[in-house]
């Protein structure tokens, strides 16, 4: 067989070897992760540059002066010299360049969009909860979490399958996967009670053996930083100790309110 009529690369059909340009959140967090989480499905290779909360600022200064992204917020990727931001729209462009993982028709298309764009709006409530705030934690998971997972579920019985398609593996099903990942819903044992589809789902997509290997990777060498534990909006409050480090804890608050600023943009 001649070199002309091989089948082309993963890499061949996007264009090249694109840097992805994301913050760590918790080693697995955030829309950077869609991405990785894509790549690693699609046997995409990609330079992986993963950004500490603290060199941010002097980073985003460079990001927008330099116009890879004048909204000033990540993840951007790199490609052949050119720049391109916003998480879904890189999943939608990753996914016509494979000629797969957005649906076979306008209607699939259209379903794995719909599906995807609620995602947002369950991110949208997420985020509001890395400020280490317990009445935004609650309001998360009283509100938010239960409506986007049961129109999850109502979506996914669309198809004879565990997946947004039935059988056919898209870039929606990772956005639904990172979602349980980000709440904490992955080992939640009332999950596959409450919403089973959804549970399906995300057994289905870690079972995927590129996604397999790369999440055995990730739990063996991507640290798993874990914030520390918010106390529930409807425990009862004590006065607190008197801090023996005022000056660490004004720290660790700016820094949360960074995380909270640069992942709500």
């Amino acid at each position: 067989m001649s070199s002309a009529s091989l089948p082309l690369t993963a890499n061949q059909l996007i264009g090249g070897t694109p840097t992805l340009t994301y913050f760590n959140v918790a080693g697995t967090k955030g829309r950077g992760e869609l991405l990785r989480l894509f790549f690693h499905e699609a046997g995409i290779a990609f330079v992986d540059n993963r950004v500490q909360f603290a060199d941010w600022p002097a980073l985003k200064a460079k990001i927008v002066a330099s116009g890879a992204n004048p909204f000033g917020s990540l993840p951007v990727l790199e490609l052949n010299g050119r720049n391109y931001t916003q998480s879904l729209p890189l999943l939608r462009l990753m996914a016509d360049k494979l000629g797969k993982y957005a649906g076979s028709n306008d209607d699939e298309r259209y379903f794995v969009d719909q599906v995807a764009d609620i995602y947002i709006d369950w991110r949208r409530s997420w985020v509001t909860t890395l400020g280490g705030s317990a009445e935004a934690l609650k309001t998360h998971q009283t509100e938010a979490l239960p409506r986007c997972y049961a129109a999850f579920e109502f979506f996914l019985a669309k198809y004879d399958g565990p997946f947004v398609l039935g059988t056919d593996f898209s870039y929606a099903d990772i956005a639904l996967y990172q979602a349980l990942n980000d709440d904490g819903s992955l080992e939640s044992a009332s999950l596959a009670a409450q919403y089973p589809r959804l549970a399906a789902l995300a057994h289905a997509t870690a079972a995927r053996p590129n996604i397999a290997k790369y999440l055995e990777f990730r739990k063996q060498y991507i640290p798993q930083a874990t914030p520390a534990p918010v106390k529930a909006a409807s425990e009862p409050h004590t006065a607190p100790a008197r801090s023996k480090t005022p000056r660490l804890l004004r720290g660790i608050r700016r820094l949360l309110a960074t995380v909270r600023r640069a992942l709500r943009v």
